[in-house]
């Protein structure tokens, strides 16, 4: 039957002439028309499949894709199917080819439709919005059915955006929306995820603080329900809002936004928010005003001066509170035009941060930049006090003060030591050092001189006090061999009181304390000892003590040696033995005229009774050696002639 259809059509005699032509609207001259019917709708949601009843003749072949141009060329392939299933939306020409008489054609046209593009989300309020896309697939209906929820439908009859309130016992809606043709309704439609309806409220949006920075620039932090849709708008030194550019869409409930290109340091800039939830059917709203305060700090004379610009917004207005150092400086403060703050607990050349915060209604905050500055003094500080020397035991020379009476700056200051020698009245730099008013001299030697010194005291604003007057150590000597004598110069930055000489035995310990007023010289009256220590206690009037050096007063050892002796056993000058003090060993020898030993001994005070070998050595003139180590371990030797006269 097919090759007899073919063979029918191409006995037409036309069939070159119009091959290009659209053989539905312009079918070869000669051919009959054919007919068939699609059974129901020719409309109908992708895919869709249409069955076709032929109504006159018989032998049918069909083209369910017909584009025009020759149905018998490639790439049509007629069909004797009579079903045909359509995927995808368009309009498509159903050609039906016939074999009655001389064949035949017939076409319909069938339109295929996809569902309807749209979006729906949550809005605040519990709104949920659809927006019907205007695109070729939505151009292609007529109207529109949105389905809200079970029996709430709406119909609409363009594209667009449209919403819907939902009551307070939804939680989750699904959304249908289905295309009409002619006020037919397809029934293409699709449904979007189910959606969580939004119950929140854009007023609860809010400025909740506002923050100056050194810059000008200023950081805003918001608070919003996720999900909102917010941008910053200004008002400069009171003029009308504008909008900054830009907007952000929460994704947790709070937010900072930093407002640049600004310069908050100068001029009064107000802050607020506009807001909405992305959804075009819901208004915008604006937040709560907040503005920036500003602050300036200014170092003066042992204070600082803090100062703000009063906020502009009386209504909302609680207080100010201050901060230094990130401490509080006390309570707050609730008079809005009670603008500065003067901070006199300050120490010179220490660095200060001030902040200022401004509480709000609501607890909103407007927090200034920390402003930092350094504590000026122009005051110079008074002379050191209480400043004396002292010689340690080491033969050190420790030197003392306290803090001057004004201008002092007790946790950072310097103090710089100046010393001269030998009273030549040039004082030079020794030490400097940081935060201690004493110092040890160990680079003198307090036995051999006085030593001289004046202090200088420098405060944290770098400011330096006028020298002390001179302290001199007190220096201990002797200028003859039956005197100790030391140096007059007072140690204290007031005259000596009184001076007292203390004595020390050869092991160190105080054998005595003699009071000697205010002179400079004693003669000491020691006859038991050969050794002993002296040092000077000076006095002040204030009651400060100062030592000296320690000088060691030494007495050489006494001898006393007989110039005859007259050993006849009257017990009257028998023996010959010398006498002395501090002596510790002796050693004698007694020669003849010639040198020999006649008599020797290792302890010359015991002496000799005149004999040689037992027998009375001859009257006459002997030579003598005599050794002595006395109690300090010096030693020396006496030699001499003694007469023997019976």
């Amino acid at each position: 039957m097919r090759i007899y259809l073919l063979l029918a059509l191409l006995a037409f005699p036309f069939v070159h002439l119009y091959a290009q032509d659209d053989w539905c609207t312009n079918p070869p001259m000669g051919v009959s028309q054919g007919g068939f019917n699609v059974v129901g709708s020719s409309n109908g949601c992708a895919p869709f499949e249409v069955k076709v009843e032929k109504t006159v003749g018989d032998n049918y072949k069909y083209i369910y894709d017909y584009k025009g141009g020759s149905p018998l060329k490639t790439p049509y392939i007629p069909e004797d199917a009579t079903t045909h299933k359509y995927l995808k939306q368009g309009t498509y020409k159903i050609l039906q080819l016939g074999s009655n008489g001389s064949g035949s054609v017939f076409c319909r046209t069938v339109n295929v439709y996809s569902p309807p593009n749209f979006t729906a989300k949550a809005c605040s309020n519990r709104k949920i919005q659809v927006t019907i896309a205007d695109d070729s697939t939505t151009k292609r209906y007529d109207s529109f059915t949105i389905e809200w929820e079970p029996g709430v439908k709406e119909t609409v009859t363009s594209t667009g955006t449209y919403s819907h309130s939902y009551n307070a016992t939804a939680n989750i809606a699904t959304v249908f929306v289905t295309g009409s043709v002619g006020g037919q309704s397809l029934g293409c439609s699709i449904s979007v995820a189910p959606i969580v309806l939004n119950s929140t409220d854009l007023s609860t949006t809010s400025i909740r603080r506002v923050t100056l920075n050194n810059d000008g620039s200023v950081a805003v932090l918001i608070r919003a329900p996720v999900g909102t849709t917010t941008s910053v708008q200004v008002s400069q030194n009171s003029s009308a809002f504008t909008g900054l550019p830009g907007q952000i869409t929460l994704t947790r409930d709070t937010a900072t936004i930093t407002v640049r290109d600004v310069n908050a340091l100068k001029d009064t800039y107000c802050f607020r928010l506009n807001t909405n939830d992305g959804c075009a059917n819901n208004a915008a709203l604006t937040s709560n005003v907040v503005c920036a305060t500003p602050l300036e700090v200014k170092a003066e004379n042992r204070q600082n001066v803090v100062a703000w610009k009063e906020y502009p917004n009386a209504a909302d207005f609680q207080s100010y509170s201050i901060t230094r150092n990130l401490v509080s400086m006390g309570g707050l403060r609730n008079v809005r035009t009670n603008t500065t703050q003067t901070d006199a607990n300050v120490t010179c050349g220490e660095i200060y941060c001030y902040r200022v915060t401004v509480q709000l209604a609501g607890g909103v905050e407007s927090v200034s930049p920390s402003v930092c500055v350094k504590a000026i003094s122009t005051e110079f500080p008074s002379v050191v006090q209480n400043a004396f020397v002292t010689v340690a035991d080491e033969g050190k020379i420790n030197i003392f003060a306290t803090p001057p009476a004004s201008g002092a700056t007790p946790t950072k200051f310097k103090t710089i030591f100046f010393r001269t020698e030998n009273g030549s009245g040039d004082f030079k730099e020794i030490a400097s050092l940081d935060n201690i008013l004493s110092y040890v001299d160990n680079a003198v030697n307090s036995n051999q001189q006085s030593y001289c010194y004046r202090i200088a005291y420098e405060n944290s604003c770098g400011n330096r006090s006028q020298p002390s007057e001179p302290l001199c150590s007190i220096y201990l000597s002797s200028k003859s061999g039956s005197t100790v004598d030391w140096t007059s110069e007072t140690p204290f930055l007031v005259p000596v009181n009184r001076y007292q000489l203390e004595i020390l035995d050869e092991q160190g310990n105080l054998y005595d304390q003699i009071p000697v007023g205010v002179n400079t010289s004693y003669s000491p009256n020691v006859s038991d000892q050969q050794l002993f220590r002296y040092r000077i206690l000076g006095l002040s009037q204030g009651g400060g003590n100062s030592y000296s050096n320690y000088y060691v007063f030494k007495k050489n050892a006494l001898l006393f040696i007989p110039d005859a002796f007259s050993p006849n056993g009257d017990n009257v000058n028998d023996i010959f033995a010398p006498k002395g003090q501090f002596v510790d060993k002796s050693r004698m020898i007694v020669y003849n005229r010639w040198g020999q030993v006649l008599f020797e001994t290792s302890n010359a005070l015991e002496g000799w009774d005149g004999t040689i070998n037992g027998q009375p050595a001859v009257e006459g003139t002997y030579v003598f050696r005599i050794e002595i180590t006395d109690s300090l371990g010096a030693n020396f030797v006496k030699t001499g002639t003694v007469l023997l006269a019976r």
